[in-house]
């Protein structure tokens, strides 16, 4: 395998894992406001 397509994969795998972590960010959030939502009713 060449460097360039080395370098290719690991942005292909970085992008995946970027995702990844966004979307759970997203959903740890999402939790924790409709939590703090039930507390304060």
């Amino acid at each position: 395998m060449g460097q360039g397509a080395l370098f290719g994969f690991g942005c292909v795998i970085f992008f995946i894992v970027a995702t990844g972590g966004f979307l759970f960010a997203m959903m740890t959030v999402r939790e924790s406001v409709d939590r703090e939502r039930e507390t304060s009713r």
